[in-house]
């Protein structure tokens, strides 16, 4: 099993009674795992619920994704740039994703960093548009976690409405994993690993209620990232 689904498995296993009572094997993928409680084996498939960004051309976008971007380049310009701070000072850069060229954006980005970091003045903050991208380099003093270049990462295309994430996560998981999943052996169920942390266990239980659409599986069923699972009700 992949990282993911061992913790879910764990989970899942916790949930229903511990070890003593349930066991969990690979599945075929599909489905990714089966859990046998006493004569029965239940396949389970497993998926992520990772917030959605839109796109100005009305496609979805994967945050996770973008965001993950911009956490990279912010750790790849501390291990380059870093060291050659003077020692009583560090940057907070703030970034702005997407971007519109990967590669254009962290050559400009790095070239305007170094710019900064060969003279940086305490207390002051910078902005410039790079590549359609606000970019801000803040001027601090020495941070104790022995980071010298941090920062943080702005998704322009997310959304602020929690329960309209959730509704949206949960249509396509359900929707995309029930199509690759309906000519699997029942009793089958969709265990959905929680990435999108603004939305908690009551947030899906209100969406799913307004979800409206035919699924193949028994049982639905959200697990945290603490391994905290709980069942959802999605009407047909």
């Amino acid at each position: 099993m992949r990282p993911d689904e061992a913790f879910v498995a764990r989970s899942l296993v916790q949930f229903l009674g511990g070890p003593s009572a349930v066991s969990a094997t690979d599945g075929e993928d599909p489905p990714d795992l089966y859990l046998s409680l006493a004569a029965n084996r239940v396949g389970v498939e497993v998926t992520r619920l990772s917030q959605f960004t839109f796109d100005p051309n009305g496609t979805f976008g994967n945050r996770a994704t973008e965001d993950t971007f911009g956490v990279r380049v912010l750790d790849d310009l501390d291990a380059k740039l870093g060291p050659s701070l003077p020692g009583d000072v560090s940057l907070l850069l703030g970034i702005e994703v997407p971007v519109l060229n990967a590669a254009r954006f962290r050559k400009s980005l790095t070239a305007w960093v170094r710019e900064v970091a060969t003279a940086p003045v305490p207390g002051t903050r910078h902005e410039r548009d790079i590549d359609g991208s606000n970019t801000s380099i803040s001027v601090i003093p020495e941070r104790p976690t022995g980071k010298r270049i941090a920062g943080f990462v702005v998704n322009k295309n997310s959304s602020a409405d929690i329960l309209l994430n959730a509704r949206l996560i949960l249509e396509d998981r359900i929707q995309t994993k029930s199509t690759r999943c309906s000519g699997l052996t029942k009793p089958l169920w969709l265990a959905l690993l929680n990435d999108y942390w603004l939305a908690d266990g009551d947030s899906y239980d209100v969406a799913s209620r307004q979800l409206k659409l035919s699924h193949c599986f028994d049982r639905i069923l959200i697990v945290s990232d603490h391994g905290v699972v709980s069942e959802l009700v999605v009407g047909a």
